[in-house]
C-alpha cells in the first residue's frame, strides 16, 4: 500500500539545500515516477530484475527481491547510468531507504562485492559527472560510504582517499555540505580508515566548522564520537596540537544545540576523552563546565539526560579542582599567548594572586611584557588587561607593582585604539583602567 505524501517526505527527505517547496514537489514526483526499464538503454537487457523493485514498498519487501535475485543488485549497479534522472534518483531513494531502514541489508552488497560487481565503479562514475544533481550526489555519497563503513575489507585506501578526496574538495564536489558530512560520519564508522579520513585534507575544517546549520551538527559529533574511542587517532591529534579545535567545537554546540539526542552523544565524547591529560586540561581551559553546567536548567524529555548532565559536572569540576594551578598560568605565559579560560577567572585570581610574589614577580613581569609587545595578538592583549586589572584590584601591592612595570599608561593607550577589531581589548582595558584608579583613590582616602 502506498504511504501518504507527509511520509514520503519525512522518508524522503532531501538534504540538497532546496527549499521546503521544492523538496516536497520532488517527493511527490518520486512518489508517482515509474521506471520504464525496457526503454532505457542501460536497463533494458536487465528489466525484468528491476520490476519487481517498488519505492513505496516495505523495506522487508524490498529486500526480499534482492534475496531472491542475486543479480538484482549488479543490475541495479549498472541501472545507475541510465540517462533519465528521475529514474537514478528514484532508484538511489530505493537503495537508501534499504540500507538506512535495515542494517542486515548489507548482506547484499557484501555478496554482490564477493562477486566482484562494480559497487564503487558504479556510484563514483555518477558522482564525477560534470552535470550530478545535488539529490543524486547526496544519496549516492551516503549509500557509497555507508556500504565502504559497513564492509570495508571490500575497498582500498586509494579508493578510500578518492572518494574523500571528490566529497570534500570545493566547489568541485557535488555533493551539499551536509551530504559531506553525512558520508565521513559512514566511512568513520569503519575502524579500517577512520584515521586515513581524518588525515584527508577538508575533512577537519568540514566537521570542525564553524555555526553548523543544525541539521548538520549532530553529524559533526557523530564524526568527533568515532574518533573519541580510537586511541590512534586520539594520540595523531595529541601529536599534531588539534585537541583544541575539537574541545572547542564541543563547547561551541553545548552552548548553542538543544536537540537532546546531540547533547547527550556531546557528553559521551566528552566522556570517552576526559581520561586524557590533553584533552582534560583543555576541556577546563575551554570553560565546559559552565556550558555543561547550563544544560541543567533546559527542560528536556529524557528526565535521565538530567542524570547524565550533573555526572559530568561533577567529572569536569573533579579537574578543574586538580588542574586550575599557578603552573599552569605560567606554562601558558611561556607560549606568549593568553586564552580565555578558567585560569584568566576571578576564582582563580582569588586562589592564587600571592603565587605571583614568586620570583620577585616574575609572572606579572612576562605579563607586563606581552602587553607591552607590539607583536602580541588581540585576544592575548585582552586577557592580558583582565589580569593586570584582576591583580591589582586583589594584590595588596599590586598598584605598587603595576607601577613599577609602567603599565598603566599602556593600558590607556590601548583602551583608545580606535580599530573596530579592538573592540574587545577595549573593553578589557577600560575595566582594568578603572580597576588600577580605583586602587589609587583607596590609597588618597587612607592617606586622608
Amino acid at each position: 500500500m502506498a504511504e501518504d505524501a507527509a511520509t514520503l517526505m519525512q522518508k524522503y527527505k532531501y538534504a540538497g539545500g532546496v527549499s521546503s517547496a521544492e523538496s516536497a514537489q520532488l517527493q511527490h514526483d518520486l512518489a508517482a515516477h515509474k521506471p520504464q526499464w525496457d526503454n532505457y538503454k542501460a536497463t533494458k537487457d536487465n528489466a525484468a530484475k528491476l520490476m519487481p523493485i517498488e519505492l513505496t514498498a516495505p523495506v522487508a519487501q524490498v529486500k526480499a527481491v534482492f534475496a531472491d535475485n542475486e543479480s538484482t543488485t549488479k543490475a541495479c549497479m549498472e541501472a545507475l547510468s541510465c540517462d533519465d534522472t528521475m529514474t537514478v534518483r528514484w532508484l538511489l531513494t530505493v537503495l537508501y531507504n534499504l540500507l538506512r531502514e535495515d542494517s542486515s541489508c548489507h548482506t547484499i552488497f557484501e555478496e554482490a562485492l564477493k562477486k566482484q560487481v562494480a559497487v564503487y565503479k558504479s556510484f563514483m562514475s555518477l558522482l564525477s559527472q560534470q552535470s550530478v544533481d545535488c539529490y543524486i550526489a547526496d544519496k549516492a555519497a551516503w549509500i557509497l560510504s555507508d556500504i565502504i563503513g559497513n564492509t570495508s575489507r571490500f575497498f582500498k585506501e586509494e579508493e578510500v582517499t578518492e572518494l574523500v578526496s571528490l566529497l570534500t574538495t570545493r566547489p568541485r564536489s557535488p555533493c551539499s555540505d551536509l551530504g559531506s558530512l553525512e558520508a565521513m560520519a559512514n566511512l568513520m564508522k569503519s575502524g579500517s580508515f577512520r584515521v586515513l579520513v581524518w588525515s584527508q585534507p577538508g575533512v577537519e575544517e568540514l566537521v570542525l566548522k564553524a555555526d553548523l546549520p543544525d541539521a548538520h551538527v549532530y553529524k559533526s559529533v557523530f564524526c568527533l564520537w568515532m574518533i573519541s574511542f580510537d586511541k590512534k587517532l586520539m594520540q595523531d591529534i595529541k601529536n599534531n596540537k588539534k585537541v583544541q579545535g575539537i574541545v572547542r567545537k564541543l563547547r561551541e554546540i553545548l552552548a548553542r544545540s538543544r536537540v537532546e539526542k546531540v547533547v547527550r552523544l556531546c557528553l559521551t565524547v566528552l566522556r570517552n576523552v576526559l581520561s586524557d591529560k590533553a584533552f582534560s586540561e583543555e576541556i577546563v581551559e575551554q570553560g565546559i563546565l559552565q556550558a555543561v553546567q547550563q544544560l541543567e536548567f533546559e527542560k528536556w524529555r529524557d528526565t535521565e539526560l538530567y542524570d547524565d548532565i550533573r555526572d559530568m559536572a561533577m567529572l569536569i569540576s573533579v579537574e578543574v579542582n586538580e588542574m586550575s594551578n599557578f603552573d599552569r598560568y605560567e606554562r601558558e605565559l611561556q607560549t606568549g599567548k593568553l586564552a580565555w579560560g578558567y585560569i584568566h577567572s576571578s576564582k582563580f585570581w582569588q586562589e592564587n594572586v600571592n603565587k605571583f610574589e614568586e620570583n620577585n614577580f616574575s609572572a606579572l613581569t612576562k605579563l607586563a611584557a606581552l602587553l607591552q609587545s607590539d607583536e602580541t595578538d588581540l585576544t592575548t592583549l585582552a586577557v592580558a588587561c583582565h589580569d593586570i586589572g584582576e591583580f591589582v584590584a586583589l594584590h595588596p601591592l599590586g598598584k605598587k607593582q603595576v607601577a613599577r612595570l609602567n603599565v598603566k599608561d599602556r593600558v590607556m593607550q590601548l583602551m583608545s585604539k580606535e580599530d573596530p577589531s579592538y573592540r574587545e581589548v577595549r573593553r578589557e582595558a577600560l575595566l582594568s583602567c578603572q580597576k588600577i584608579m580605583l586602587n589609587k583613590w583607596h590609597d588618597m582616602d587612607k592617606a586622608k
